[in-house]
C-alpha cells in the first residue's frame, strides 16, 4: 500500500517509516499539515497516518480536509493518552482508526490489515469485464434489447445495443432514459458503466435509490448490470452498489458494513448474544474506548440492541445486515438474466 505519515516528531516518523517499509509498503513522511496537503496534491495514497498535534494546524483539520478532497484514503490518527477523547471524536468525523503512542508494531500491522480488507472490497468477488462486451453478450446470447449507459465517446455500433451517454451530474436523466427504453419492450436489459462517476458527485443513498428505481423499471423484463472502476471507487461505494443490486436494505447498513471492526462484531453476534468483553475479543481490540465507539455506532444504526444483563444482540435490521455480509460475495453473477455487479475493464486496457 501507499502510506503518508505526518507527525512533528522526526524520530517517531522514522521509526514508523522503518516499520512499515519492512512490510513492503511505499512510504512518504512529512512534518506538517501544509507539507501533507502539498504531497497529496501530487500523489495518491491509500493510508494517511497523522498526529493530532501538527504545527499551526491540527490533525483534525487535516482529517476534515482529506475526507472532503481525498475520500478514498483511509485516515489513522496518532494520539497519546492525553488526547484519546479527541481521537474518538476523530472516529465520529470519519477517521478509519487511531493508534496510541508509542505505537506497537502489532497495532500498526493490525490497522494496515484492516485497511487492506477495506481496499479488497473494491474488487473482491467482482471479475474484470468490458461493459460493451457484456452488453453484446446480453443481446446476442440472452436475447435482450440492451441499453448501455457509459461515458462518451460511444462504442462501435453493436446489434441489439442502444447507447446513451452517461451524464454523472444528472442521475434523473438516467432514470428517464431507462424508463423510455424499457417501457415499450418485453425483454430489456441495462448495463450502467462507470458508476464511480455518479458516486463521486452524489451521496451513496441517492445512487442506491437510483439503482432501486432502475431495477423496478426492469422488473419482469431483464437484468441490470453495473460496472465500476476499482481504482476510482470507495469501499462503501462498492458495498452500496452490491447491496442494492442484491435487492437488500442498503441504506440502513452501509456505514457499519463498510467498517471491518463492525463487521467482526456483527459476525460474532450472528453466533449469539455477547458481552462487551466478548465483542472486544471478537474485534481483536485491546482498547475499550475504541470498541465502545463501534458498539455505540451499531446501536445508533439500529443493527444491534443493548439487551438486559449487559448483553448485546442483533436486531431484526442487524440480521439483515448479516445477510448482506453473507450475500455480497454470493451474488449470482453467472446466472442468465440476473442482476450483477462487475469491475470495469475495457478491451483496450486488457491488451496492454
Amino acid at each position: 500500500m501507499r502510506l503518508l505519515i505526518v507527525d512533528q516528531d522526526p524520530a517517531f516518523r522514522q521509526d514508523l517509516v522503518s516499520l512499515v517499509e519492512r512490510d513492503g509498503h511505499a512510504v512518504t513522511n512529512v512534518a506538517s499539515g501544509a507539507e501533507a496537503r502539498a504531497v497529496l496534491e501530487q500523489e495518491e495514497f491509500d493510508v494517511l497516518f497523522t498526529g493530532l498535534r501538527l504545527d499551526r494546524h491540527s490533525g483534525m483539520a487535516l482529517l476534515a480536509d482529506t475526507r472532503h478532497r481525498w475520500p478514498r484514503m483511509s485516515v489513522v490518527m496518532l494520539t497519546d493518552s492525553a488526547t484519546v477523547e479527541e481521537a474518538v471524536r476523530a472516529l465520529h468525523q470519519g477517521a478509519f482508526d487511531y493508534l496510541r503512542k508509542p505505537v506497537q508494531p502489532a497495532q500498526v500491522h493490525r490497522v494496515l490489515e484492516l485497511v487492506s480488507q477495506e481496499l479488497a472490497l473494491r474488487t473482491k468477488g467482482a471479475p474484470l469485464r468490458d461493459p460493451v462486451e457484456y452488453a453484446r453478450a446480453l443481446a446476442a446470447e440472452g436475447g435482450y434489447e440492451v441499453l448501455l449507459i457509459s461515458p462518451p465517446p460511444p462504442p462501435p455500433e453493436v446489434e441489439g445495443v442502444t447507447h446513451v451517454d452517461l451524464e454523472p451530474a444528472d442521475p434523473v436523466r438516467i432514470r428517464e432514459a431507462v424508463e423510455d427504453f424499457a417501457q415499450p419492450r418485453q425483454r430489456a436489459a441495462v448495463v450502467l458503466s462507470a458508476v464511480e462517476e455518479l458516486l463521486a458527485r452524489h451521496r451513496e443513498a441517492e445512487i442506491v435509490a437510483l439503482l432501486d428505481a432502475v431495477r423496478s423499471l426492469l422488473e419482469g423484463k431483464g437484468p441490470l448490470a453495473v460496472a465500476y472502476d476499482p481504482a476510482k471507487i470507495t469501499a462503501t461505494g462498492v458495498l452500496a452498489v452490491r447491496a442494492s443490486i442484491a435487492s437488500l436494505d442498503a441504506p440502513a447498513t452501509l456505514d457499519s458494513l463498510a467498517n471491518p471492526i463492525r463487521r467482526l462484531v456483527l459476525r460474532r453476534l450472528a453466533e449469539g448474544d455477547c458481552t462487551f468483553s466478548e465483542a472486544l475479543e471478537a474485534a481483536h481490540l485491546d482498547d475499550t474506548s475504541k470498541i465502545a465507539f463501534h458498539l455505540r455506532k451499531l446501536v445508533e444504526s439500529g443493527l444491534i440492541e443493548h439487551a438486559p444483563e449487559k448483553l448485546y444482540r442483533l436486531s431484526d435490521r442487524g440480521k439483515g445486515a448479516v445477510a448482506i455480509l453473507r450475500g455480497i460475495d454470493r451474488i449470482d453473477s453467472e446466472q442468465a438474466g440476473s442482476n450483477r455487479v462487475f469491475a470495469w475493464k475495457s478491451s483496450s486496457d486488457a491488451a496492454h
